[in-house]
């Protein structure tokens, strides 16, 4: 893909100790069940700091043992901690803590080396009555991203740092810093758009929008083994887009995992933010269980693909969250200067979607020009769905939305459902005639190199040219061949073809110097 960004988002933290039958999953503090301390009975207690948000790029772990009777902190224990995350190795060492509170700072920076730091952090007071918290501060490049932390704790005094525990109290300890990533996808139809994929595991890998099967990919390290299966209590992704992104705007979405398909309830749709829908792809253990079963594979990677359910309508809700329209059209495909049937369904949220008689105003948008106009009262009948004629104006192409406005008399009861007017194939080309004027200008040099390369970008962006999907192979480099300018002239003077000036578009992309 073209450029991702990423920031880390809340704490998801994942438990599990040497002693039998105490593991744990939780989001933002964990407590793993009760062992014994001479005639006490402690836990051991992970928890994030409450104040983390996305725009804060420092994260806080602390760790702490307490008795059960009365939630009093254990102190003067002493922690013997090894951490790594993922295959990288960051610190083993020793630390003693005489209010029993061990605190981890995990702190963003440039350098690729991982800096330690011990602080003793606290108020004056906090100073004059011994209350200061032993912090250990870990800087680094690598805790920019999210992604599995792992440490190995072992609780060797406890109640005095002479009594030495035999054996040393042990756990294994699993955090998930969940991660949020950026990409920029191209699709013929609806232009450059982003998706955002969250992972309350490990990292992403290889994200891929496949824009003929409208198919999104992405792969995540995971041991695929009983052991790590019977520790992990769920797999958590999210998977967020524009509900512009009319293509992706289904009702249904099939699922797969290392090539396996999951349950349908596997997978849930959030559509009542106004501009953006969220696609959960939650895995039980349960779920792991079943694909293992069925690979019988032992491999290191999780690969997800979400792609629209074939023939699914598509369906949002609307901006007060009350409505669920439903629309399809007959035919599937929606050419200019002819006649479409809009096919839809209004439910009402509220009552498990069931379809309610309300006032509506339709309208087909195309370039925030109104090219149809309609009014009327949908039917709550299940048997019968509601329908809209409509002539498609001629010289209507691209995206158009068709809007719906006023449901049930409410100002706030609008949505847009984004379709095509002669759509676009994948390996399609597609050129307005007017381009060749700029093209034959910037050939002699009318129009600068700067200006008619923005011009491209824009228009591949908004969907005006479609070319095939195309990657940024050796990016930046700027400087434009001869020859791909005396393409231009001829193609303006109709010596070559569409596909013949496309290759030199698709050039000019896999260079970086046309970015999209």
């Amino acid at each position: 893909m073209d450029s991702k960004i990423k920031f880390v988002l809340v704490i998801g933290i994942l438990f599990f100790s040497l002693i039998p039958n105490s593991y744990q999953h939780g989001i933002g503090s964990e407590t793993l069940p009760p062992v014994p301390l001479g005639n006490k009975q402690v836990a051991f207690e992970v928890s994030s700091s409450n104040e983390l948000n996305p725009e804060n790029p420092n994260k806080e772990f602390s760790f702490s043992l307490f008795d059960t009777s009365n939630t009093i902190t254990i102190r003067d224990v002493t922690y013997h901690i090894k951490a790594q995350k993922g295959n990288t190795f960051l610190f083993e060492d020793t630390f003693e803590s005489k209010n029993g509170i061990f605190i981890m700072d995990l702190v963003e920076t440039d350098s690729q080396e991982i800096v330690i730091e011990k602080e003793k952090q606290g108020s004056f007071f906090d100073t004059l009555i011994g209350a200061e918290k032993d912090v250990i501060v870990l800087k680094g490049a690598v805790f920019k991203t999210g992604g599995l932390y792992s440490f190995d704790v072992k609780i060797t005094t406890a109640e005095s740092f002479s009594n030495v525990l035999n054996p040393p109290i042990e756990y294994k300890v699993g955090i998930s810093v969940p991660d949020r990533t950026f990409y920029k996808v191209n699709d013929p139809n609806f232009g450059t758009k982003e998706i955002s994929v969250i992972t309350y595991y490990d990292e992403i890998e290889d994200f891929q929008y496949d824009p003929a099967t409208k198919a999104i990919t992405f792969s995540m390290p995971f041991q695929w083994n009983t052991d790590n299966i019977n520790q992990t209590s769920v797999v958590h992704e999210e998977i967020t887009f524009s509900k512009t992104f009319g293509d992706l705007l289904v009702a249904e979405y099939d699922a797969f995992v290392n090539d396996v398909k999951v349950a349908e309830r596997v997978v849930t749709i959030d559509g009542f933010s106004e501009i953006q829908r969220i696609v959960h792809i939650v895995l039980t253990k349960n779920d792991l269980l079943e694909i293992f079963q069925a690979k019988k594979e032992n491999s290191e990677y999780m690969h997800f693909k979400l792609v629209p359910t074939k023939d699914a309508p598509l369906s949002t809700v609307t901006g007060n969250g009350q409505y669920r329209i439903t629309l399809d059209s007959e035919p599937k495909e929606i050419k200019s200067g002819s006649e479409i049937k809009f096919i839809f369904d209004i439910t009402d949220v509220f009552l498990k979607n069931r379809p309610v008689a309300v006032s509506y105003d339709l309208m087909l948008i195309h370039k925030e020009n109104v090219v149809f106009s309609t009014s009327g009262i949908s039917t709550d009948s299940k048997e019968k769905r509601n329908e809209a004629i409509v002539d498609i104006p001629e010289g209507v192409s691209g995206p158009v939305t068709v809007q719906f406005l006023n449901l049930g008399g409410n100002k706030l009861g609008n949505v847009g459902i984004p379709v095509v007017v002669d759509r676009i194939q994948v390996d399609e080309i597609s050129i307005p005639d007017w381009v060749k004027n700029n093209a034959g200008w910037w050939s002699e040099g009318t129009i600068q190199d700067s200006d008619f390369l923005s011009g491209i970008e824009f228009m591949i962006k908004e969907g005006i040219i479609g070319v095939p999907p195309t990657q940024n192979q050796l990016g930046g480099d700027h400087g434009i061949p001869d020859w791909v300018k005396n393409n231009a002239g001829w193609w303006s003077e109709g010596l070559i073809s569409d596909k013949e000036f496309a290759s030199a578009i698709q050039f000019l992309i896999e260079r970086g110097i046309v970015l999209v």
